[in-house]
C-alpha cells in the first residue's frame, strides 16, 4: 500500500459523505414526487374543466336578485394561533374555531350589472375553480385579491378573456366584487373585493358584478374580509403562482389565506 497515512484518512471521510449526500438526494426524489402526486390529488378532487361542464339549474341569469356564493376561508388572520402544518406539505391549516361565522362570507351576484361577468364567475363556481385559490394580494383599506389557481394547468384552462360589460353606474365602493384587468377585454379569473372606496376605479373600466352580503346566522361579512392574512401585501408574483403553483405558494407564501370552497346556496 502505497498511499499516506493522510490519504486513507480522507478515503474513510470521503465514502461515508458520499453514502449521506445520495441518500439525501433519493430523500429529495422522493419527497418531490410524494409531493407531486399530493398536488395532483388535491387538484383533481372534485375539479371540472369546460368542457366537462354542465349548467347549473340551481343558479340563473335570469334572476331578477342575483345569485348567492358561500365562500369558506382558511388561514384568517384572528386565528394564527390554531395553524397547524399539513402532512407531507409546507402549508398551514387554520380554521376558525371561536364561532360558527368568522370563516364564512357571502356575495351576492348582480348580473343586471355585469351580465358577461356574472356568467364567467358562475361558470368557474360551478366548476368549483375556487378550491385552494389564494387570495394572493392584500392591500388593506384598499383591495383583497384573488382568481389564479394553485393548479397551472387549471388555470390555463381558464385563460380566455371574456369581453368587458358596459358601466352602468355601479361604484367600487367598500364590499364591491369586480374583475381584475389589464386593459379592455382581459378579464378572466382574477378578482377583487374592494375593502375601502375606491370610487376612482369606476372610470377605469371596474364594473362591479356582485357585494358582499350583511352577516347572517352562519356567516360572517365584511368582518371575514377584514381578516384575511394582508401580511405579504403584494409580494406573490403572479407569473410564478402561473408557473409553480401550488409548490411556489405553500413554500414561499404559507400564511396566505385562501378558499376551501365556494358554493351557490
Amino acid at each position: 500500500d502505497t498511499a499516506t497515512p493522510g490519504c486513507r484518512c480522507s478515503n474513510r471521510v470521503f465514502f461515508p459523505v458520499l453514502a449521506f449526500v445520495i441518500a439525501m438526494l433519493v430523500i429529495g426524489i422522493v419527497s418531490s414526487t410524494s409531493r407531486s402526486s399530493y398536488e395532483a390529488s388535491r387538484s383533481a378532487m372534485s375539479y371540472r374543466s369546460p368542457g366537462q361542464l354542465q349548467t347549473d339549474p340551481r343558479s340563473s341569469l335570469d334572476d331578477g336578485v342575483g345569485m348567492i356564493v358561500e365562500f369558506t376561508v382558511a388561514n384568517l388572520n384572528t386565528n394564527a394561533q390554531n395553524c397547524t402544518h399539513i402532512t407531507g406539505t409546507h402549508s398551514l391549516q387554520c380554521v376558525p374555531y371561536h364561532n360558527n361565522s368568522t370563516n364564512h362570507f357571502r356575495v351576492r351576484l348582480h348580473p343586471k350589472w355585469a351580465p358577461k361577468g356574472v356568467q364567467r364567475f358562475k361558470e368557474l363556481t360551478d366548476a368549483e375553480f375556487w378550491s385552494d385559490v389564494r387570495i394572493f394580494r392584500v392591500v388593506p383599506q384598499f383591495v383583497s385579491q384573488f382568481g389564479l389557481s394553485s393548479y397551472p394547468e387549471r388555470q390555463s384552462e381558464w385563460d380566455s378573456p371574456i369581453d368587458d360589460d358596459p358601466d352602468v353606474g355601479i361604484s367600487n365602493v367598500r364590499g364591491m366584487v369586480s374583475f381584475a384587468s389589464s386593459g379592455e377585454n382581459t378579464r378572466s379569473t382574477q378578482l377583487f373585493i374592494n375593502t375601502g372606496d375606491n370610487q376612482y376605479l369606476d372610470k377605469m373600466g371596474f364594473t362591479p358584478i356582485g357585494q358582499v352580503m350583511p352577516a347572517g346566522e352562519t356567516w360572517g361579512s365584511m368582518d371575514v374580509v377584514d381578516e384575511i392574512y394582508s401580511g405579504y401585501r403584494e409580494d406573490p408574483n403572479q407569473m410564478k403562482i402561473r408557473q409553480q403553483g401550488l409548490m411556489y405558494l405553500e413554500d414561499e407564501f404559507p400564511k396566505l389565506s385562501y378558499f376551501v370552497k365556494a358554493d351557490f346556496v
